[in-house]
């Protein structure tokens, strides 16, 4: 399966630089529990639907920085098979790098070979607008036995679980502040009208503006928000809350 899909990158800085600076001592403390775990490495994605692009991604985690700007340069979030497993699955799954195998994999298994990425554990969490993401915890060596998972397992997907609570969280007031701060009062008025089954001539008749006015607000909007068209963005404004 190959995903239509990017994995942003500018929206990914932009929210980590305010996600890691206000929420510093929280991740930190997340790579501590991971470590307390028996884990080097702690990393999470969120997937978001996209009309454009299928799905965008952001991640964010404490995995060595070539690392991550190699993982996103060379689009693994497409083949990654531990992405693939999260999209359809709720259960988590342990894995070695025996996981990457295969000839589409070649690339991303000598890299993940190549910072002793090899073995982990990866739980999927899903949420109920559609949106899905992934935390994995990861070290150099160790396999993870039976007994370890048994003993270990409920605080990992506890962990996950705070993990996800707040950075999701953190991730959608980000992106609802965003998107408010590049929309127009104009816009937004458009966007409610429309959210409410009016037309561009309907709107045009309730706020005394040009029909052409109108469709010159509501492009602006569709372009701001990243949408594919008019109900996309009424779709995604209301995902955010600004129609509220």
């Amino acid at each position: 399966m190959v995903l239509d899909s990017t994995l942003d990158l500018q929206r990914s800085q932009a929210f980590l630089l305010d996600a890691r600076g206000t929420e510093r001592g929280f991740f930190d403390g997340a790579v501590l529990g991971a470590r307390g775990l028996g884990f080097e490495y702690i990393a999470y994605l969120i997937g978001v639907p996209d009309v454009e692009f299928g799905w965008r991604f952001v991640m964010t985690g404490n995995l060595p920085r070539v690392w991550q700007e190699r993982y996103v340069r060379r689009a693994y979030h497409v083949i990654d098979p531990t992405v693939h497993y999260a999209m359809r699955a709720a259960t988590p799954m342990a894995w070695t790098r025996d996981l990457f195998a295969g000839e589409m994999l070649n690339a991303l298994a000598r890299d993940t070979l190549a910072i002793g990425f090899n073995h982990g554990w990866t739980q999927p969490l899903h949420d109920s607008s559609g949106a899905f993401a992934v935390l994995t915890l990861a070290r150099r060596g160790g396999h993870l036995c039976a007994s370890e998972l048994k003993s270990k397992q409920p605080m990992m997907q506890w962990l996950a679980r705070v993990v996800h609570q707040r950075l999701f969280g953190e991730f959608q007031a980000w992106q609802r502040n965003a998107a408010i701060g590049r929309l127009t009062e104009r816009e937004l008025m458009c966007l409610r009208l429309a959210a409410e089954g009016a037309t561009a001539a309907d709107i045009s008749d309730t706020s005394g503006v040009g029909e052409r006015t109108v469709n010159f607000h509501m492009a602006n909007a569709i372009s701001k928000l990243g949408a594919a068209n008019k109900t996309h963005a009424v779709v995604l404004a209301m995902r955010l809350g600004l129609l509220d």
